[in-house]
């Protein structure tokens, strides 16, 4: 799945947060309205608004917890959950090399947002599709 570069910069040009973006563009796997993914994820973005963990990141793991939620309080569901959200990391981290926003700025500037949110958006669709085709949902 390649992430719709266009969609993205618009959006964050009217405002909204590499966080708010990620989850509005994976409304398709997380089941939710956009309305609602920007409402939710309104004070994640800046890194939790304080340069800690990148915004992309954060709606990436919001979108992976709506598409497998852990309600039920099982051991299964828990560690399933925790193995998407650490498939997640690895990859952003391997690709990027740190999580907290304030580093990502600091070693790229706020031009590379973008591509960050279009990875984290490539990749918990990756993400997601594999554990489709492996039977898991």
């Amino acid at each position: 799945m390649k992430a719709d570069r266009e969609k993205i910069s618009e959006l964050h040009k009217n405002g909204f947060s590499c966080a708010q973006i990620v989850a509005h563009m994976c409304c398709d796997l997380s089941g939710i309205d956009e309305k609602t993914a920007l409402a939710a994820m309104g004070g994640f973005g800046g890194g939790l608004r304080c340069g800690e963990v990148c915004g992309a990141v954060s709606g990436g793991v919001f979108t992976l917890g709506l598409y497998y939620p852990f309600t039920d309080g099982s051991k299964e569901t828990k560690e399933k959950i925790t193995e998407l959200t650490k498939n997640f990391i690895t990859k952003f981290k391997e690709e990027f090399g740190v999580l907290p926003c304030r580093e990502l700025l600091a070693s790229g500037g706020r031009g590379l947002c973008e591509n960050y949110m279009a990875r984290a958006i490539e990749m918990v669709h990756e993400i997601i599709e594999g554990d489709k085709k492996n039977g898991n949902l």
